[in-house]
C-alpha cells in the first residue's frame, strides 16, 4: 500500500508531458541511451525503463508498429536526454524526490519547446500577432491608445497647440456644429500677422487635422477640419502675436 501512495506522488509532480512528436522503439532507445554512457547495470535495461515509468520519470510508453511489421512499445525520443539528467543526478546521489523535481522542470521546458516549434503553434502565432497588430492600428485611430505623434502636431500654417503663446490678444470658448468641418470665430480683435491658437476639448473625430484658414481684420478667423463631426464639439481658442 506505501509503494502505491509513493508511486502516485511521484506521477501528479510529473503532471505535464510534453507533446509527442517523434517515436522511437524501446530497442533503439536503449541502444542509443547505452551510447551516450547511461549504465542500466546488470539487469534488463526493459525492466529499468518500466520502473521509471512506474514512478513517473518516464512517459509511458506508446505501442506501434516497427519497420518490419511488429508491434513494439515506443518512447518519445527527447526521453534520451531524461535518462542522461537521472544518471547524472544519481551519480551525484541525489533523492528521488529532487531528481522527480528536476525532471519536472524540464519536462515543462520540453512542453514549450515542442508547442513552439510545431507547425500550428507557429501559423497560431503568426494569426494572433496579426490580429493584435490590427487591434492595436484601430485603437490608436480612434485615439484609445497615442503612439507616435497626436493628431494635433500634424497641424500645418500658423496653427500652434501645445507652445502657449507670449502673450495673449484675445481669447474664447467655440465649437463645430454637428455635421459641419468648418466654423468662423468672431472676434473684433483680430488682426492679419496674428496667429491663433485652437485647443479642442472633446474627441475631434472622424477628423485627423484641423487648421486656421483665414484671419480677418476685426472680425476674426476660420478653424477647418478635414471631415465633418458626428456632433457638436467644443474647442477653446485664443489670439496673439
Amino acid at each position: 500500500m506505501h509503494r502505491n501512495t509513493t508511486n502516485k506522488k511521484h506521477l501528479q509532480g510529473f503532471d505535464i508531458i510534453p507533446a509527442v512528436e517523434n517515436l522511437i522503439s524501446t530497442d533503439k532507445l536503449i541502444e542509443a541511451a547505452k551510447k551516450k554512457g547511461i549504465d542500466f547495470g546488470k539487469g534488463d535495461p526493459y525492466n529499468r525503463l518500466r520502473y521509471y515509468t512506474k514512478i513517473g520519470w518516464l512517459p509511458h510508453m506508446v505501442r506501434k508498429s516497427d519497420d518490419v511489421g511488429g508491434i513494439k512499445g515506443h518512447y518519445p525520443d527527447w526521453s534520451i536526454g531524461h535518462l542522461i539528467l537521472i544518471e547524472q543526478l544519481k551519480a551525484k546521489n541525489v533523492s528521488n524526490e529532487e531528481i522527480t523535481k528536476r525532471l519536472v522542470i524540464k519536462n515543462k521546458i520540453q512542453s514549450t519547446l515542442s508547442l513552439l516549434t510545431s507547425k500550428e503553434s507557429r501559423t497560431q502565432l503568426v494569426i494572433y500577432s496579426i490580429l493584435v497588430l490590427v487591434l492595436i492600428i484601430l485603437a490608436n485611430q480612434l485615439e484609445i491608445l497615442n503612439l507616435g505623434k497626436p493628431k494635433s502636431r500634424l497641424i500645418p500654417n500658423n496653427l500652434e497647440v501645445y507652445q502657449l503663446p507670449a502673450q495673449i490678444i484675445d481669447n474664447g470658448t467655440a465649437f463645430i456644429p454637428k455635421n459641419q468641418n468648418i466654423v468662423f470665430v468672431k472676434s473684433t480683435l483680430a488682426r492679419t500677422g496674428m496667429k491663433a491658437y485652437v485647443s479642442f476639448t472633446q474627441n475631434y473625430t472622424p477628423a485627423s487635422r484641423y487648421w486656421v484658414s483665414d484671419i480677418k481684420d476685426y472680425n476674426g478667423f476660420t478653424v477647418e477640419l478635414d471631415a465633418p463631426m458626428s456632433g457638436n464639439t467644443e474647442f477653446n481658442w485664443w489670439l496673439s502675436y
